[in-house]
């Protein structure tokens, strides 16, 4: 997991960057270089025979003197990863990376908003989850207000006519993207050539969301058509933005699992799980075996009523309103399941540092048994209704196929990364848990294409019952959870941990400072990489088949926004 730091230093020295090079036990290896030097360092990795191809991420963090951008890179021949940091000064320029790697465009416009940088170089410059005129909220001058201050109107100064005019939203440096009307098109979205005849050949500009059924969540998709055509479309986001990473900075460790249940709400298990293990690393916290068995089996129940819930409107999607209705039955009974082993059917609060908050019930188990004893035949019946229907087939095989590079590329982890034929998954490749323990098989297809997407996922439902059934045969004897401290101070320090949610890699990036909440929490939402690998196939694609197109990448808005 950790490169040599003899191989990487190699790699700069051959490539003439100054970067100096950093191994920690729980941190891993970090490499430091100046602003000015990033891209030239990024490119020496990437093109190196490490082969870091993969950027998992790119955050920024508040030092107290200056920002760090860190980049997050991973080679997936090598099975490693390597953090790249440069110190940007507060209000400096940030130059874009996503010519080198096109999985920034979303991470790093989110990253300037919420740390005052202004971004250079990238070919959407705007605000992601705020509008004009919100501070730096990721700054650690800016203070977390109670509800009674963010009802004061008085906080917020009125802005004048002169300063509605700028660019809504830019975070282009001066001079670049000039003053426009608020009401102009967003970047991207252009008019038919002058001199055409407007009567039959002007292209239509057309708003989805963000209160429409096929967006699948508050997501707003400003679309230019030609006929039935898709010209060219741009996600916009932001309507459900809370601040959870700013709020886990003021929330004790054992309180921060309520916000990350609200990220990706409908598998809040994986959230919880994922911000459980960056703290046990930290701490050094040794889980109980029961917890990780348990663990496994609330996480595989909750994968497959999420994916119950991505299945169902993909039908919808299609046109097959019947398979909408058909699998939330499954459903109904798999939230009873988890609110029997939780105490809540969402929201669970239910992994906690150490372990879990309550142990197996004989109610629980006895369900799902029930469960398992009809959910094989239950499942063929799914996949005759939907993947075996011809219809389904003709509108979905070959739509919206991208290669092994492309999904790299983008960033894609989870079901949409496997769908194009990279068999990475985290539950294996670095197993977490009790995944190692389990007798599981991966799902891989070669197409990349939705109805490749849609296999995966489907096989994915038959594996989890699978894990499932071995978790209730087999859970060890022991406690719930590990004997820690009611108010938990890690040391300093800085980890990376990830699991393998229904979406793909959900990872938190936790730095901490010894006292009793984290220093910066970053949540990796995969579901923001594959909106961005979803809004770059539109184009092309007939209006109809869009809606299939983003369907198929099962994006969870609260998620994307956090």
């Amino acid at each position: 997991m950790q490169p040599d730091a003899t191989a990487l230093a190699s790699i700069f020295d051959r490539a003439g960057v100054p970067v100096t090079i950093d191994v920690a036990p729980v941190t891993g290896t970090v490499c430091r270089t100046a602003p000015e030097h990033a891209r030239a360092a990024l490119v020496a990795l990437k093109e190196s025979e490490r082969d870091f191809v993969f950027l998992v991420d790119t955050f920024g963090i508040d030092t107290g003197e200056r920002i760090d951008v860190v980049y997050h890179l991973r080679s997936f021949t090598r099975d490693e990863d390597v953090l790249l940091k440069a110190a940007h000064e507060y209000d400096s320029v940030y130059v874009s990376v996503w010519d080198i790697f096109p999985s920034a465009l979303m991470p790093e416009r989110e990253m300037c908003e919420l740390f005052g940088m202004l971004l250079a170089g990238h070919p959407n410059p705007k605000r992601l989850l705020t509008t004009d005129g919100i501070p730096p909220l990721l700054r650690k001058e800016q203070a977390i207000r109670t509800a009674d201050e963010v009802r004061d109107r008085d906080a917020f100064p009125a802005l004048d006519r002169e300063t509605m005019r700028r660019t809504v939203g830019s975070l282009a440096p001066e001079g670049v993207g000039a003053t426009v009307d608020p009401a102009a098109l967003p970047a991207g979205l252009t008019r038919a050539p002058a001199g055409v005849d407007n009567v039959t050949t002007e292209h239509l500009l057309l708003s989805m969301g963000p209160q429409h059924p096929s967006t699948h969540g508050v997501l707003r998709i400003m679309l230019e058509i030609d006929g039935e055509e898709i010209v060219t479309g741009e996600a916009i986001i932001g309507h459900l933005h809370r601040g959870i990473e700013k709020l886990a900075e003021s929330r004790r460790f054992s309180a921060v699992g309520t916000l990350m249940d609200r990220g990706d709400y409908v598998s809040g298990i994986h959230n919880e799980l994922a911000f459980a293990l960056a703290t046990e690393q930290i701490m050094e916290i040794e889980v109980p075996r029961r917890a990780n068995w348990l663990r496994v089996l609330t996480g595989e129940i909750n994968r497959i009523a999420s994916h119950a819930t991505w299945y169902g409107p993909m039908g919808l999607d299609t046109g097959a309103m019947g398979e909408f209705l058909y699998i939330f039955r499954d459903r109904e009974v798999l939230l009873d399941i988890l609110e029997d082993l939780t105490g809540q059917r969402m929201m669970f609060n239910y992994v906690r540092p150490g372990g879990v908050l309550r142990d197996m019930t004989t109610t629980a188990e006895k369900k799902i048994r029930a469960f398992l004893d009809t959910y094989d035949t239950y499942l063929e019946e799914h996949r005759a209704i939907l993947l075996d229907n011809e219809i389904f087939q003709a509108r979905t095989r070959g739509l919206a196929a991208y290669t092994p590079e492309r999904a790299i590329a983008f960033g894609l982890t989870g079901a949409n990364l496997r769908a194009s034929g990279v068999p990475w998954d985290v539950r294996v490749d670095r197993p977490y848990a009790a995944y190692p323990e389990m007798d599981f098989s991966v799902p891989v297809a070669t197409e990349g294409d939705v109805y490749a997407r849609c296999q995966v996922r489907v096989e994915e439902m038959r594996q989890s019952a699978r894990m499932i059934r071995q978790c209730i045969d087999g859970l060890p004897e022991g406690e719930h959870t590990a004997k820690v401290a009611k108010v938990l101070r890690p040391p300093a320090g800085e980890t990376y941990a990830a699991v393998e949610s229904p979406r793909g890699e959900l990872g938190v990036h936790l730095v901490t400072d010894g006292t009793d909440s984290p220093y910066r929490m970053r949540y990796r939402p995969p579901a923001m990489y594959a909106l961005q690998a979803g809004e770059s196939m539109l184009p092309g694609a007939l209006l109809a088949d869009g809606v299939v197109l983003m369907g198929s990448m099962d994006v969870v808005l609260g998620e994307i926004d956090r």
